[in-house]
This record gives C-alpha cells, structure tokens and sequence, in this order.
C-alpha cells in the first residue's frame, strides 16, 4: 500500500472514530524509526482499545500488518507501527505526560486536515 494512502487510512480511521488532537510529524529526517509519526488522544483506555482494533481490523481487510503493536489491551498508550508509519494512541493524561510533541517538535508537522475529507453538507 502507498505510503500516503496508508497514512490517509490512518487518520480518516482516527477521525471516523472520534479520536481527539491529531497530529503528524515527519521525523525521517531526524529518525530512522519511521518516515511520519501520529499522536491521537483518545478519552478512555477502552476508546483507546476500539481506536486501535477498528484500525488493525480495516487494514487487515487492506492486507496491511503492524510490523509490532505494545500497549495493545493493557495500556492507556498504544503504539502501532506500520513500518513507515508509527502510530501512537495515547490518553490524555500519558499523552501529557510523555510529551512527545516537544521530543519530535523540531520536525516538520502536517496538518492532518489535509489527508481527512470535510463532512459533506
């Protein structure tokens, strides 16, 4: 699958489920991790594991595997990664904890609203 269709996925998944505060950074400029890195908020660690299963479950349906998958059912901070992609599901209490907007702030950040269709009036 196509890097931005992927990505696309991604966010139109988060979106469609009500995730909160999305945001992307490119860090393969500074990183060898993965080429984009996505931060959503979920309002409860059971929001956080429906985030994560409808994700893994329409990509399964696309013949796209997480590479690994951590915090998966027992964390309020699920990490996905799709290779080029990493994926962050986080609470709003370890999203504000572990800050990783001021860890990877010095990359270059999307807006997210590019890759997500506005609602049709």
């Amino acid at each position: 699958m196509a890097e931005d269709t992927l990505l696309r996925d991604i966010l139109k998944y988060l979106d469609d489920k009500k995730a909160e505060h999305i945001e992307i950074y490119k860090i393969a400029e500074k990183s060898s991790l993965a080429d984009f890195l996505v931060i959503a908020t979920a309002n409860s660690n059971t929001h956080a594991n429906s985030l994560a299963d409808f994700i893994l479950h329409e990509l399964k349906g696309k013949k796209v595997e997480p590479q690994a998958l951590d915090g998966y059912r027992v964390s309020k901070w699920i990490c996905i990664d799709f290779g080029y992609i990493l994926l962050n599901i986080m609470c709003e209490d370890e999203r504000n904890y572990y800050n990783l907007e001021a860890i990877w702030g010095g990359c270059s950040k999307i807006d997210a609203s590019q890759f997500i269709e506005a609602p049709q009036k």
